[in-house]
């Protein structure tokens, strides 16, 4: 009986390993196909006609700053230049401890402008409005407030900005000059539904060569950790959300850069202040609102780099990040668990809450468990070591391929990591990742378990950045 038990383990993890790589595979071809047809639609989109056009929703784009000194300036330029009619530009000071404000106000000759709130999320205290006196910069607005952190400071640009969609995004992300454009296409062509929120690929920007505040060229970073992190990036944002838009089963838009239905934006109350992950929970609440009041819609995404970001180099750093993550995706799953296998949710409910308990939640404890599985037969002398090795290669060669397979549909669909050393770069750093990298994800994921239920106030965690270098 024992024996049995054994093999039912045993059979049972390789039944698990199959489902979570089959479903990697499916999204493969689904994302293949997808990013075909977005290639073919977009050679023949006029983005000049669309700038003139007066069908375009009205946009503000809302950047939280904090600390931001040694880039604000440069950053806030940058944003300026984005490709959009009458796009209106919202800087919201969070209550920085150095000169951000000050850097705001000398370099962008901003005078106090009291300007009323449109909206009334409930927010910190704000300090302060300006515009600036001089006329190229009449789209930008800058609000000084008391500290409340990101999710704080978003509801506060929302609050004090009247548009059709808002788009906000890091402070520390390069914009690409026609994201916005490329973001509101799913609003123009959706006849029928109602897009109440749009997300797209963000891409690594470390080591790549930045003009001026501009993206100029990718480039595949030096160190390992980055350049692992732009396979995980491709795999998730190429593969995983290109699939799931499919469906309309996204649960996620990531927080670098997301643009949200005002409308909808309100009646959800905005971003939750008191969210791990406030941009997941975001999303999920937009989807309970939709369904629960049967309104008929749906979340655009678009496949293609709109932004680019400095993704961490420090084992310390990736740590306090993907630990967070984990926090907040226990905390998701925990808030909208009436989601979980109910029909009235739909694809949410039925396939992309049970899903996403199973490859994000569940994975780090599910392997845990089996590895102790693994120790405890092996100490016993009950372990099948043939069955046990084919077992581990068969994952390892399922990951790889998961891994392959991202590379490629990226290198052919793209113009980023498209010159052979790149790829051959790529391919290397793919073959390590599984025994060098994942077992310290495993560990940031167990570790966020347990501050999860076990530490208090632990919050976002320090995020440093060593910032873009800047070519002449």
């Amino acid at each position: 009986m024992f024996e049995f038990n054994i093999h039912t383990i045993e059979y049972g993890f390789l039944a698990y390993a199959c489902l979570i790589f089959g479903s990697y595979i499916l999204q493969g071809f689904i994302s293949f196909y997808s990013l075909k047809s977005f290639t073919a639609k977009k050679k023949f989109i006029d983005e000049g006609r669309l700038l003139d056009s007066d069908i375009l929703p009205t946009v503000a784009l809302i950047a939280p700053a904090y600390n931001e000194s040694a880039v604000i300036v440069q950053s806030v330029r940058s944003l300026l230049t984005a490709h959009y009619f009458d796009l209106e530009l919202v800087i919201v000071n969070d209550g920085s401890s150095d000169d951000t404000m000050q850097k705001l106000i000398d370099n962008f000759s901003l005078i106090p402008s009291e300007t009323r709130p449109y909206n009334n999320l409930s927010t910190k205290k704000v300090i302060n409005t300006y515009r600036s006196k001089n006329s190229a910069f009449k789209n930008l607005l800058v609000i000084d407030k008391e500290n409340g952190r990101k999710a704080d400071a978003i509801n506060v640009g929302i609050n004090h900005s009247w548009a059709d969609y808002y788009a906000v995004i890091d402070l520390d992300c390069i914009l690409e000059p026609n994201a916005l454009l490329m973001m509101v296409e799913p609003v123009l062509q959706s006849q029928d539904k109602k897009v109440v929120a749009v997300g797209g690929v963000i891409g690594a920007a470390n080591d790549c060569t930045i003009k001026h505040g501009k993206f100029i060229e990718a480039k595949v970073p030096k160190k390992i950790l980055p350049r692992i992190q732009i396979i995980e990036y491709i795999r998730s944002f190429i593969l995983g959300r290109t699939a799931w838009n499919q469906v309309n089963g996204l649960l996620l838009i990531s927080g670098a850069l997301g643009m949200f239905e005002r409308e909808t934006l309100i009646a959800v109350g905005g971003y939750s202040h008191d969210a791990i992950g406030e941009d997941m929970d975001l999303v999920m609440k937009m989807h309970k609102h939709c369904l629960e009041n049967k309104i008929d819609y749906k979340i655009g995404y678009i496949p293609y780099p709109l932004c680019w970001t400095e993704v961490p180099e420090s084992k310390t750093i990736l740590s306090s990040q993907r630990n967070r993550w984990m926090r907040g995706t226990i905390e998701c799953m925990y808030k909208f668990r009436g989601m979980f296998l109910n029909p009235k949710y739909g694809i949410i409910g039925m396939v992309s809450y049970p899903f996403w308990l199973l490859t994000e939640m569940l994975a780090p404890v599910i392997e845990f468990l089996g590895m102790g599985l693994i120790v405890y037969f092996i100490v016993t002398g009950q372990l099948n070591l043939g069955l046990a090795l084919i077992l581990l290669f068969f994952i390892y060669f399922l990951t790889l391929s998961h891994s392959f397979i991202a590379i490629m549909i990226y290198y052919l669909n793209f113009d980023k990591y498209n010159s052979r050393s790149d790829l051959i770069k790529l391919f290397k750093t793919a073959t390590v990742e599984a025994i060098y990298y994942h077992p310290k994800v495993l560990y940031w994921g167990l570790r966020g378990y347990y501050d999860y239920f076990f530490s208090k106030n632990l919050g976002w965690g320090k995020m440093t950045r060593k910032g873009f270098s800047t070519s002449p």
